[in-house]
């Protein structure tokens, strides 16, 4: 009523005149009677009643209190989500009459406050259209296809990246979200990356086979296996969960290095040719030296995983030496003489003849000798073997196109395998290695093979 006091005024400065008889009637007299009537009609029922989708929450005396009720509830919940809402639920008003009721301001708050929930304007990401995951902000958006375009970039100083593509497109539209259901650019990027976080299990009862579960639900077993690393083979037991969804990438990434690396270049052989030497002799002169290079690689990868190499430059740093070899170029005599020599230089004595004796039977002869006299080839031939031979100690054996010879017990071998050697040549020096009881050669003479049947010595020569 404090707006009508400059009119009343007015009309009282006028008062002698008529027609402000009427006006003064009207202020004075019909005013304060619609203003009473008013008052009236509220306390006798006239209300106003809330709604929150359809659902009545109480009644108020005045209909703008709800207004102020549901901007202090926004602003609130923007001060909580540091960001503008959006109310999801409808909120209506409607003037009612309740004789009985009374207008309950607290609990319409209170009730509002509890019943109302809010979206916030966000960004759904999209793969090629298709909806993916929300996240809070187009920056967020944007992070989410960094993440995605470096996750495979690697960090080598020698490797530069030349290019990154994506095989799927990454967008977002807007979006309005409930503020819980709002992902992070990292947790999005490790789904776009690594397939989906749904979980989907099966729980194992008695009878089950991989083979049913996979046929069931239309997978391959490999790919079963691929969701439970857990598995071992193809067992299985009651009880057992049992991932069904199989994690693949939503995107793919394409990225192409440019790799520089320093490799080895291989040396060659070069031979020279020695016809003092046997065909199986050789020898090194001059060792050979790698050679070194740069080489540019493109290597082009998917999600990390290369799929191309391709090289684009090599640059030589250090030519390689050849290796220098002398082989020899005379024949073989694969086959002796014919005939034997005795095999211990000077002599030396009988100390164990070829036959049956006391522990077994022996398959040579034992000439005792000094340690360290010389064992000479007893005919010309190849060595096909020279070391250690269990309980013979160091031994020689020589093939001479029939018969092999073999020289056990020796304290130091003087030739190699695939070593040609001349009758009388020294090849050994006489020992007690091995199982052996004093210095002594152990002499053999076989024929078939190097384990073949033995013959008796002295039945090719006489001591």
């Amino acid at each position: 009523m404090n707006f009508l006091l400059p009119k009343v005024k007015k009309y009282i400065r006028h008062a002698g005149e008529p027609w402000c008889a009427y006006i003064l009637f009207f202020i004075f007299s019909v005013v304060p009677l619609w203003g009473a009537l008013q008052y009236n009609a509220q306390q006798t029922g006239f209300f106003y009643a809330v709604y929150v989708d359809g659902e009545e929450v109480g009644l108020l005396a005045e209909e703008e209190e709800l207004e102020e009720m549901l901007i202090a509830l926004r602003e609130e919940a923007e001060m909580y989500y540091e960001r503008p809402v959006v109310p999801v639920e409808s909120v209506t008003v409607e003037e009612v009459y309740r004789s009985r009721e009374e207008p309950n301001e607290d609990k319409v708050f209170s009730l509002l406050r509890y019943m109302l929930s809010y979206k916030v304007d966000s960004r759904m990401i999209t793969v090629n259209g298709k909806d993916v995951y929300p996240v809070a902000t187009a920056e967020d958006v944007d992070k989410v296809i960094e993440l995605v375009q470096g996750a495979f970039v690697t960090n080598d100083e020698k490797v530069s990246l030349q290019e990154v593509q994506m095989e799927e497109k990454i967008s977002s539209r807007e979006y309005y979200a409930y503020p819980e259901e709002l992902y992070d650019a990292e947790a999005v990027a490790a789904i776009l990356l690594k397939g989906t976080d749904e979980k989907k299990v099966y729980l194992v009862s008695r009878g089950d086979s991989l083979w049913e579960i996979a046929s069931n639900y239309n997978l391959s077993v490999d790919k079963l296996k691929e969701a439970n690393p857990q598995i071992e083979g193809d067992l299985i037991r009651e009880g057992d969960e049992i991932s069904l969804i199989v994690p693949e990438p939503m995107v793919n990434v394409i990225t192409v290095e440019r790799m520089v690396k320093e490799e080895n270049i291989p040396f060659k052989t070069e031979y020279v040719y020695d016809n003092s030497k046997w065909r199986t002799q050789s020898n090194v002169i001059e060792e050979g030296v790698l050679g070194r290079k740069e080489v540019v690689y493109q290597i082009t990868r998917e999600n990390g995983e290369e799929i191309d190499r391709q090289i684009i430059s090599e640059t030589v740093i250090k030519e390689p030496k050849n290796r220098l070899v002398a082989t020899g170029t005379a024949n073989i005599p694969s086959k002796g003489t014919g005939s034997f020599i005795w095999p211990v230089d000077g002599g030396g004595r009988i100390s164990s003849g070829y036959g049956w004796r006391s522990g077994g039977f022996h398959a040579g002869l034992d000439i005792a000798a000094p340690t360290g006299t010389p064992v000479l080839a007893s005919d010309s031939g190849v060595v096909v073997f020279s070391g250690w031979d269990g309980g013979y100690g160091n031994a020689v054996v020589i093939f001479h196109g029939h018969y092999y010879t073999r020289y056990a017990h020796n304290s130091r071998n003087l030739v190699k395998k695939g070593q040609a050697v001349n009758k009388g040549q020294v090849i050994a020096h006489v020992g007690s290695t091995g199982m052996s009881t004093g210095s002594h050669l152990h002499f053999e003479i076989r024929t078939g093979s190097m384990y073949g049947s033995t013959l008796n010595p002295l039945n090719f020569f006489s001591p």
